[in-house]
């Protein structure tokens, strides 16, 4: 089985940063949009495109300046950065959070599959790659009969069923 790729931290997650024997120093943090997050004594720290335990090291080390051997904890308490959106004809529209790899046949489930009403060979997935905007439109039917490739959902999705 493919092992999943490490976290990335990105805007807008939820962190708890914890310092051992520093409770002043403990908190939860939300990661800005600029990809930094403010904590005391260490200021800003970009945080957006490391990993938790790549900024674990990054605030033991800036932290020990000021206190006798820092021991940290980093931990992604709500993957904000990592939403999908299904719309349209699903029983449960929504936002959704892509905490794993998930392709289309497995996110209109998670969204309460289809309405008796879905047109489900005209579905549009709308991406953003960079500055880029991208509209695929996804014959579902086809997908299951195995004509055509499933579609892996990235971050920011939107899937919208006519």
């Amino acid at each position: 089985m493919a092992q999943e790729p490490p976290y990335l931290i990105g805007a807008s997650d939820l962190l708890e940063i914890s310092v051992w024997g520093e409770e002043n120093l403990s908190r939860q943090v939300t990661v800005r949009s600029d990809g930094f997050i403010s904590l005391p004594l260490v200021g800003d720290v970009r945080t957006a495109g490391r990993t938790p335990s790549q900024l674990k090291e990054d605030l033991e080390s800036r932290l020990s300046q000021y206190i006798k051997d820092p021991r940290c904890a980093v931990i992604v308490l709500e993957p904000r950065s990592k939403r999908y959106y299904v719309q349209g004809q699903v029983a449960q529209p929504g936002q959704f959070t892509l905490d794993k790899v998930l392709t289309l046949t497995q996110v209109i489930p998670i969204a309460g599959g289809f309405t008796e009403w879905a047109d489900d060979d005209s579905i549009v997935i709308l991406r953003e790659e960079g500055d880029k905007k991208i509209r695929m439109e996804v014959d579902f039917s086809r997908i299951i009969k195995g004509k055509a490739e499933d579609v892996p959902i990235k971050p920011g999705d939107t899937i919208i069923v006519p």
